[in-house]
């Protein structure tokens, strides 16, 4: 498979053959921050070309939700930074990565630059440009309604992925035979998933096993999958299975959600450290 060509810090970056069997509405929203490819359209862009890949009826069609943690973890980690270029759509899911491409490509004083979209940001503008994961994935579910499609969700810890499940079930109307879960390793053998996901042949697979090794999971069984859509969900199905309170939306709206989660969970701080790291490799390279 042919690699993306990065020329630039931010920019728009060259085409790999995966990308080019897109439409042009993917073509023109392709853009890049360290090496890490993204699609910087608005989530109905992004359920249109979801949409599309299910009525041709593509299959392991692979979409990472990426934030900055993403770009920084693939800054120290060569392997996970191929893998993002492997993937089909890097969907933008952190608003600090819109404010990098406007403060890089504003021209100037990138000091001053950043403060001015930082206002911004903080007023609610470029919120629509971040295609949060789990409201992705609650979209995706809206969509298997519709389209009578099967989802899969693996991962969590405990009863997550089921009550995740169940909780989408209830919400669009799923029937009994449209979900199916796993709790996943390591408390289940590999194998054992593998054998679970391809009798059950899903449309959708869920996968919540935390960045990075999610989509190291997907990277080294999607070949022995039989799936549609494949999308790694971080801690969405905390969210939607009860046991953490999401963020109200003023605070989703301007892009603090993550301040939300550390304020509502300290231990996050150490993997939070990363966000002032990446500002000033933003602000300094």
């Amino acid at each position: 498979m042919k690699k993306i060509q990065v020329k630039n810090w931010v920019g728009r970056a060259k085409m790999t053959s995966k990308v080019d069997r897109d439409s042009d509405e993917i073509n023109g929203n392709i853009w890049q921050i360290l090496g890490t490819p993204l699609f910087g359209g608005e989530t109905s862009r992004v359920l249109n070309i979801i949409r599309e890949k299910f009525d041709s009826g593509m299959k392991k069609y692979w979409i990472a939700t990426v934030n900055p943690e993403f770009v920084m973890e693939a800054e120290k980690d060569a392997k996970f930074k191929e893998i993002l270029k492997k993937t089909d759509l890097n969907v933008v899911d952190g608003i600090g990565l819109i404010w990098a491409r406007e403060t890089k490509k504003s021209g100037g004083n990138k000091w001053l630059n950043g403060f001015k979209i930082g206002t911004k940001i903080l007023k609610g503008e470029y919120r629509n440009q971040v295609v949060s994961g789990a409201d992705l994935m609650a979209d995706l579910a809206q969509v298997a309604a519709e389209k009578k499609l099967k989802m899969f969700f693996l991962g969590g810890f405990g009863k997550r992925a089921w009550k995740s499940a169940k909780y989408f079930q209830n919400k669009f109307g799923l029937k009994d035979s449209q979900i199916a879960w796993s709790e996943g390793e390591p408390n289940i053998k590999n194998e054992e998933v593998l054998k679970q996901i391809n009798k059950f042949k899903p449309d959708i697979l869920l996968v919540a096993y935390g960045m990075k090794k999610q989509e190291l999971w997907i990277d080294n069984n999607l070949d022995n999958l039989n799936v549609g859509v494949v999308m790694g969900v971080g801690r969405s199905f905390d969210y939607y299975s009860g046991e953490l309170k999401r963020a109200p939306k003023k605070w989703q709206k301007i892009g603090l959600e993550w301040l939300y989660s550390l304020i509502k969970e300290p231990k996050r701080l150490k993997r939070q450290l990363v966000l002032p790291k990446f500002v000033w490799k933003v602000l300094t390279k």
